[in-house]
């Protein structure tokens, strides 16, 4: 009778604890003060009571048995940007034109990792801070992988090998290629006029636009062989055409991309390592302004060699690019010499300096041709708005034939603790860089002469913090 007494007693405090917790303290210690409980069982339904209560510590767990870790991360970045912009046209220059600046939330990544064992993992990273396009390419990565003993295979949505700012190339040296770990605050036009989704008008199915989009993010597979300090890798991909993970933007088509890569790498010691490769693709050029079923005519087939450098603290990297379209109508041009194939070339050359483990020095020169293609300024240059204002519209809206760059910038690492060392590197850090652009020869008239040209001059502050 007791015993059934006091199990009774311990279930109604366990109960009503959750919502009278100190009335119930109080039954408990006279329970135990009459002898009817011990202290030790008062303990437990206290501790019951409270694990049930609102106040009690929460926990995430893993929803699959078969997970064997889980990574959350992410990154944001804080800019500021200012342009300014002159213009010559018919041999006359002019710069009396307004100054544009802003801050800007450039980045805002989340990242996920789940690693399942057997050499399987599932990697999603999505761009919160609205700075693509649309929304349909704000989704960052989003791959299934089976590493094996042959290579690693990917599925899903990611950016293909082409690029040496956008792409992991040699496991040798800092990934530069990652946005999280770029030597400028703004990639390098040329890069830029590749990677970047296609844009222009479109008439026909066929291609009058400006930026490629060969090495922009796509759907499909990937392989790639594991990389040694020294020794031969390789990889390929195949993937839609379109430039989109939204499947009515290539329902019904029959176009494919198909991409290759190859590198050695070469290391002497630590101080002293070099990788030399080169990426290939054949494309569909989709441009972004065709409608969903609309078959493009165009087809993109480019190469892109590389040379990178690492000498103590110095490194050197330099890439040259070069894609033929083919079947394009440039009818937005109104000369018609400037309408059939083009053929645009690019060259990227960065030199990074460590001062200190904490100061990084860079100095970037970069080349763009379009071969008659062409490219308007806003095309590169993020952010740019037409100049309005004091001394009108001016040029600064035509379409150009070619852009020469040079970049000058300082990267400050901020030092935190990894475990009982001090870390620099891309965790906290600023960037400060000067760029100075010029382009020349205009394709378009727009009331200026083919060899008018304009010049910008950027500034850019950029602010990260990575976990």
């Amino acid at each position: 009778m007791n015993s059934t007494l006091k199990s009774m007693l311990i279930a109604a405090a366990a109960l009503t604890s959750v919502s009278a917790f100190a009335q119930d303290k109080a039954t408990l210690d006279l329970l135990v003060k009459k002898g009817i409980i011990t202290a030790e069982e008062r303990a437990k339904t206290l501790e019951a009571g409270f694990n049930a209560s609102v106040d009690a510590p929460k926990s995430v767990s893993i929803k699959e048995p078969t997970t064997k870790s889980f990574t959350l991360g992410g990154y944001f970045q804080v800019d500021y940007e200012n342009f300014a912009y002159s213009q010559n046209v018919g041999g006359v220059s002019s710069s009396n034109y307004r100054t544009q600046s802003d801050f800007i939330l450039r980045r805002f990544y989340l990242t996920l990792n789940a690693q399942l064992g057997e050499g399987f993992s599932a990697d999603a990273s999505y761009d919160i801070s609205g700075q693509f396009p649309s929304a349909a390419y704000n989704l960052d990565r989003a791959i299934l992988t089976k590493d094996t003993s042959v290579g690693i295979f990917d599925a899903g949505w990611k950016k293909v090998s082409w690029g040496m700012e956008e792409v992991p190339l040699s496991s040798l040296f800092k990934d530069g290629a990652s946005s999280s770990n770029l030597y400028g605050v703004e990639r390098s036009n040329a890069d830029r006029y590749w990677q970047e989704n296609e844009n222009g008008s479109s008439a026909g199915g066929s291609s009058s636009g400006r930026r490629l989009g060969l090495g922009f993010h796509h759907l499909g597979l990937f392989y790639n062989t594991h990389q040694d300090p020294t020794g031969f890798a390789w990889g390929a991909a195949v993937t839609n055409g379109s430039s989109s993970y939204y499947m009515a933007q290539t329902k019904g088509n029959n176009n494919l991309n198909y991409y290759a890569n190859a590198l050695y790498n070469l290391t002497v010691d630590s101080d002293h390592k070099y990788a030399a490769g080169v990426n290939y693709g054949h494309a569909a050029y989709y441009n972004t302004t065709t409608t969903a079923l609309q078959v493009s005519n165009a087809s993109m087939i480019g190469y892109n060699p590389y040379l990178m450098a690492k000498i103590g603290n110095l490194t050197l990297q330099a890439q040259y690019m070069s894609t033929k379209v083919n079947g394009s109508v440039d009818g937005s041009l109104n000369a018609t010499g400037f309408q059939g194939d083009h053929t645009p070339t690019g060259q990227t050359y960065i030199a990074s300096y460590y001062f200190t483990p904490n100061w990084e020095g860079v100095v970037r020169v970069d080349k763009l041709s379009t071969d008659g293609r062409g490219v308007q300024i806003g095309d590169v240059v993020r952010d740019f708005g037409t100049v309005g204002g004091d001394g009108g519209a001016g040029i600064s809206a035509s379409t150009f034939d070619s852009c020469d760059s040079y970049y000058v910038g300082v990267n400050y690492y901020f030092s935190l603790m990894a475990g009982s060392k001090d870390y620099a590197g891309k965790n906290a850090k600023i960037m400060v860089g000067y760029q100075h652009d010029k382009f020349s020869n205009v394709l378009t008239s727009g009331g200026s002469t083919p060899s008018s040209s304009a010049t910008v001059q950027e500034l850019r502050v950029c602010a990260q913090l990575a976990w």
